[in-house]
């Protein structure tokens, strides 16, 4: 048998050409398969064909195998490392998120401290308005009389005046809301919750008293 397969080994070669269709060459798993026509009296290969792994030979053939892939061998060394690649060019802009909520406000600040208060000023020299006014004036007390015009200015030599003394004094905004319409903060008072009343006292003549009417009838525009 082994000079069988070696005889068949030595005209595989001449055969390859005359294999049939149906026959795969290199086969896939490296086996090769012949149907070889044997002459027992010389114990020679006449014909051999290359067959398939399942394809059955001639009643006067024999099926013959062998491998024509050898042991696998050593593992090479491993290549150099080839070059870097170019850049790839840069990918689109992606479009803009949302804008994000709007934060807390802040605490506020702490209020800074008070600046000094500055030198009082030296007092003025007295005024020189006569000797007629300014002397025992304003003495009146308030009293009511004849209706009069709200923020009208009355003098009296009487003790009762007709109104409010005129003396500079502050008077409640929420009792006098009429009369804090026409005067407002002209002369004082913080406009808030008091206004003020014009000073007359030394205007007035010696011993009279100018009043201001605080009840009486709102004046209108002509």
């Amino acid at each position: 048998m082994a000079r069988l397969i070696s005889l068949a080994l030595g005209v595989v070669f001449m055969c390859l050409f005359a294999a049939r269709a149906s026959a795969q060459f290199p086969p896939p798993n490296g086996q090769l398969y012949a149907c070889v026509v044997v002459d027992n009296t010389f114990q020679s290969a006449r014909l051999m064909r290359l067959v398939g792994a399942n394809e059955a030979c001639g009643p006067r053939e024999t099926k013959i195998r062998w491998s024509v892939v050898g042991p696998p061998g050593p593992r090479g060394p491993q290549g150099l490392t080839g070059p870097t690649g170019a850049t790839g060019p840069a990918g689109a802009t992606g479009s803009a998120g949302t804008q994000g909520a709007t934060g807390l406000q802040g605490a506020t600040g702490a209020t800074g401290a008070a600046g000094a208060t500055g030198a009082t000023g030296p007092t003025g020299p007295p005024g020189s308005i006569g000797g007629e006014f300014g002397t025992n004036t304003n003495w009146a007390f308030s009293a009511n009389g004849a209706t009069c015009t709200l923020g009208q200015v009355l003098l009296t030599a009487g003790q009762a005046a007709v109104g409010t003394p005129a003396n500079g004094q502050l008077l409640p905004i929420n009792q006098n809301q009429a009369l804090f319409a026409l005067f407002g903060t002209t002369y004082g008072g913080d406009g808030r919750t008091t206004f003020a009343l014009p000073d007359l006292r030394g205007v007035a003549p010696n011993g009279l008293t100018y009043s201001i009417c605080d009840l009486g009838v709102f004046p209108s525009a002509r």
